[in-house]
């Protein structure tokens, strides 16, 4: 029989005949070639789909010495227990090979699963409610904006002293959404643009009255956003109008569906306007007209929700200070929305005293 040789040094060096010096002489060196070849063999991966090579059976010459002889062969065939039609069964995808078919065909997939591949990369994730605030995402661009042109300023001086640049030291920062992705077709293009309207909440805040207007980034589509999150910066009532445009700007939100109003007191005025709506029995006429401008123009289809979340993880990130209390919130619609036709907001929850104690999520 063939004896293994034990290995002595490296094996990428040049064969010697110290590296079988144990059994290396001039009768038999065809079962040391035949050992090699055997071990070349077995090395190959049998899953492989490339071309294996065979190895040829190496014939044994018989030596002088007759306890030497050995009829051993070469044989290559893999055992029968992990045939390569075995291991094609335990595959997931046992059709698909990237080298035979090309890239994967992601739009065979189902529909819902492709919206749940868009959810991880358009969707806002880390927050229990994905929110995504107009003003912190102008802010933030405005402040970049800002840090370029002092960099670029500042390197424009050193070049005339001819000093070197200075490059940006802060790290590329993680986007809220990849909208990059939406860059791939235009078939991925709008079925991640229809996933980013219609599960991301849009936070826009109003603080100049009587005029609704609102900065929003620059892409936002009004039209396809399906859920808004509505904050009312409120202020003192010698300057606010009792009536604002309110049909013109839900105008701007036809597929508008989900619409939750969380009035606030404007920063600046909140020690004015808080006095003034403590309660709703005396609060201000100025701001009585407002809110029943608002709910007369609101759209019959909308799921409303007044107030802030009963659930402490939702933040909402409000641009004002102190939201107003929930108690005046309800006394208010118990008393216009009867008048306008409007039934009792779904995230209003009412205990046996007839008082708002918490909004859903």
């Amino acid at each position: 029989m063939v004896r293994i040789p034990r290995r002595t040094h490296s094996m990428s060096g040049p064969p010697t005949h110290s590296l079988f010096r144990d059994v290396a002489c001039c009768c038999n060196l065809y079962q040391i070639q035949q050992f090699n070849m055997l071990v070349m063999g077995l090395r190959r991966n049998p899953y492989r789909k490339c071309k294996i090579e065979e190895v040829l059976e190496v014939p044994v010459v018989p030596t002088e010495n007759k306890k030497r002889r050995s009829s051993c062969t070469v044989d290559m065939q893999p055992p029968a227990n992990i045939q390569r039609t075995g291991h094609k069964s335990t595959r997931a995808l046992s059709s698909y090979s990237p080298a035979r078919n090309g890239p994967f065909a992601f739009f065979d997939l189902p529909r819902e699963v492709r919206d749940h591949v868009f959810s991880y990369l358009v969707v806002r994730h880390g927050r229990q409610t994905p929110i995504l605030e107009a003003k912190t995402i102008i802010r933030d661009q405005k402040k970049r904006a800002i840090l370029v042109r002092n960099r670029e300023n500042k390197n424009m001086k050193r070049f005339l002293g001819g000093k070197p640049p200075v490059a940006l030291r802060d790290g590329p920062k993680k986007p809220i959404v990849h909208l990059t992705a939406m860059r791939a077709s235009k078939s991925l293009y709008r079925e991640a643009k229809d996933c980013f309207y219609q599960r991301n909440y849009f936070a826009i805040s109003l603080d100049s009255f009587p005029a609704t207007t609102f900065e929003i980034p620059t892409g936002w589509d009004c039209s396809r956003m399906k859920k808004m999150q509505l904050e009312l910066q409120l202020k003192d009532a010698q300057r606010m109008n009792s009536y604002i445009d309110w049909a013109s700007f839900f105008a701007r939100f036809p597929s508008l569906v989900h619409l939750r109003i969380i009035p606030s007191f404007h920063p600046r005025y909140h020690e004015w306007a808080r006095t003034e709506l403590e309660e709703w029995s005396t609060a201000h006429f100025v701001f009585r007209s407002f809110f029943r401008e608002l709910l007369a123009s609101m759209p019959e289809h909308l799921v409303l929700k007044l107030g802030l979340s009963s659930n402490p993880a939702e933040d909402m990130q409000l641009e004002g200070r102190a939201a107003v209390s929930k108690s005046v919130l309800w006394d208010m619609y118990t008393e216009l929305g009867p008048r306008m036709g409007l039934r009792r907001p779904a995230s209003m929850m009412i205990d046996n005293k007839g008082r708002s104690m918490s909004c859903e999520g």
